[in-house]
């Protein structure tokens, strides 16, 4: 079966994702999985008439016919909705919104469910994924977990704990993706190992990002309504998630007294007001939020949530994840992230140590695909080559940050940036260029306003200038 099972076939557009308001409603899910009675259909059609709001997606016959007649077993005479092939999943999942999808693994089918499920959780990721098999299987049910199923069903077991796992579902209120289109995009930098420069890195794109967004830098473009709050715009947000977090309001020299965990705590009340007036504020205009040191895991759902109302207010969101966040804060928001920029340095360890995240990324359901590859501190008198680490992670190269630890450590210690005045410094570059990139693909508008802003003769005296 093909791999990439959520792709459109040829001269099928896929669906946008609705807004919520949009998504059809779902009927009142009976509190328990008893039996429909044989009264309740008159006219003598099966139950299978109202299927519950569950999603099957079978193995190949023979095995997908007794995982529907399993099904219907533990529905007690009820059933799922099933899905007739793997090319249209996405399309029933964005119609049905169910409660859960239950994909088969099976022998004959355990590559293309392995990459279903990791799909859907990129896709879909407020809608539960739930693994069907038979558990002896070994390499069936590691595969299932690996790809980030929340349950396994045994097809051998007792239907009891299956029955238990169902009913809760569907007793809980019908999940809904509360993500709208014009939500912020996300770039998330994250390393295998503390000290590789990620959020030194981070940092520094958030503040370019910041510079190209606002208006007195583009040419003071008109700034959307949506991203205003009391007189004071609201364009790049960087927040430094670590454990250990607090690097970046170190390298930005502002502090603050609201941290991210006082942000997940009165998410609530965090409007946009609240927002521009509370969160740290560097010169440039761009905000910061930061974990503080030791911080109590946060609950489930809780890192997604607050991401997903903060990308209402800002234009573009930064997350510098560094190397120790732990792996259920990155299997929340790496699902939402429009880019993930995996941080290694140029030696053999760091290529090690960043294999092995890789695997880990996997296991919670992050595709490679989606993955790419920065550099740090390129040395290219050093034979360990950019394009063949990227080769030995199978990752693409998205760049490469040339070693400038001595500039950098003497700007940093006086609580400054390798600022963009310094154009010709080879780091402020190099991060420029990752910052236009993120700035021609979510604000084409903005690179217009800077490109036009500027006449000839600007452009010939800041060459002259060295900027």
């Amino acid at each position: 079966m093909n791999k990439d099972s959520l792709t459109p076939r040829p001269g099928q557009a896929r669906p946008a994702p609705a807004d919520a308001s949009e998504r059809p409603a779902l009927r009142a899910v009976p509190p328990s999985l008893t039996p429909v009675p044989a009264t309740a259909n008159p006219a003598g059609d099966s139950p299978a008439t109202v299927p519950l709001p569950l999603l099957l997606v079978q193995a190949p016959a023979p095995q997908g016919a007794l995982a529907l007649a399993w099904m219907q077993r533990l529905l007690g005479g009820a059933q799922p909705h099933v899905a007739p092939s793997l090319y249209t999943v996405a399309e029933q999942v964005q119609q049905l919104q169910p409660q859960a999808v239950l994909v088969q693994f099976d022998s004959a089918n355990v590559d293309a469910a392995t990459a279903l499920v990791a799909q859907l959780q990129q896709a879909f990721p407020h809608i539960p994924r739930l693994a069907i098999g038979h558990a002896q299987d070994a390499p069936c049910l590691l595969a299932a977990l690996r790809a980030g199923v929340q349950d396994f069903l045994d097809l051998d077991a007792p239907l009891d704990p299956a029955q238990r796992v169902v009913s809760q579902l569907l007793a809980r209120p019908a999940a809904v993706d509360q993500r709208r289109a014009d939500a912020a995009p996300i770039t998330a930098l994250l390393s295998a190992r503390a000290g590789l420069g990620c959020s030194l890195l981070a940092s520094h794109l958030a503040w370019h990002l910041q510079e190209g967004l606002s208006p007195a830098r583009s040419g003071k473009a008109a700034v959307p309504a949506s991203h205003t709050a009391e007189g004071q715009s609201l364009h790049a947000l960087l927040l430094d998630m670590g454990a250990s977090g607090g690097d970046c309001a170190i390298y930005l020299n502002t502090p603050g007294e609201f941290s991210l965990a006082d942000a997940l705590s009165q998410q609530r009340r965090l409007d946009k007001r609240m927002a521009a007036s509370a969160l740290s504020r560097h010169p440039s205009g761009l905000r910061l939020l930061t974990m503080p040191r030791h911080a109590a895991l946060p609950a489930a759902g809780e890192i997604d949530a607050l991401v997903q109302r903060l990308g209402q207010y800002f234009e573009h969101l930064v997350l510098d994840l560094g190397a120790d966040t732990p792996l259920p804060v990155l299997a929340e928001v790496l699902p939402q992230a429009s880019q993930i920029w995996l941080v290694c340095d140029q030696s053999v360890a760091s290529v090690v140590w960043t294999a092995e995240l890789l695997q880990q990324l996997q296991a919670i359901g992050i595709a490679p695909e989606r993955i790419e590859l920065i550099v740090n501190r390129h040395d290219s008198r050093l034979e360990l080559a950019a394009s063949h680490m990227a080769a030995q992670l199978q990752l693409p190269l998205l760049g490469s940050i040339p070693e400038r630890r001595r500039p950098l450590m003497q700007e940093v210690n006086r609580g400054l940036l390798l600022q963009a005045q310094r154009r010709s410094e080879p780091y402020v570059k190099a991060v420029g260029q990752l910052a236009d990139q993120l700035l021609a693909a979510h604000h084409p508008q903005r690179v217009g306003h800077r490109s036009g802003a500027a006449g000839p003769l600007q452009h010939l005296l800041q060459r002259l200038r060295g900027h």
